[in-house]
């Protein structure tokens, strides 16, 4: 199984984001775990990264829906425009409290979202999303 060197978290709740982190790194599922606090700076980062440090880029990235700033529509957007970019393949997951059916199936009309995916993210998940798409 390949092994997944870093997993990037966008989401504006720091608890989520401490629960997630911990959980990524208690499964073993990512070598790193970091997260980032809303899409402009997560965008500004991956855009940095491709240029500068291609090897620094995620190999997945955990993307909230509400956000204040940019929400993960808009974020997408702007992701989907330079994702063609990325020297490697990145999997981007939906990871959301939202169960409105709008929004998962908005989800689908992005080629770049792997699945939606409900919070919170636990060490189940993460294996199945390791299996499934890491394997």
């Amino acid at each position: 199984m390949p092994t997944i060197h870093k997993a990037l978290i966008i989401d504006d709740d720091e608890v989520n984001n401490f629960i997630c982190v911990r959980q990524i790194r208690a499964s073993s599922f990512a070598e790193q775990a970091e997260f980032i606090l809303n899409g402009q700076d997560a965008l500004h980062s991956l855009r940095t990264l491709i240029t500068e440090d291609p090897d620094g880029l995620p190999d997945v990235i955990f993307l909230d829906i509400n956000m204040p700033m940019m929400n993960a529509w808009e974020f997408l957007a702007e992701y989907d425009t330079i994702s063609g970019k990325f020297p490697k393949p990145i999997k981007l997951f939906i990871l959301s409290s939202s169960v409105y059916k709008k929004d998962v199936l908005k989800s689908l009309e992005h080629t770049t979202v792997e699945e939606y995916l409900f919070k919170p993210l636990t060490k189940d998940l993460l294996e199945r999303i390791k299996t499934q798409y890491f394997s």
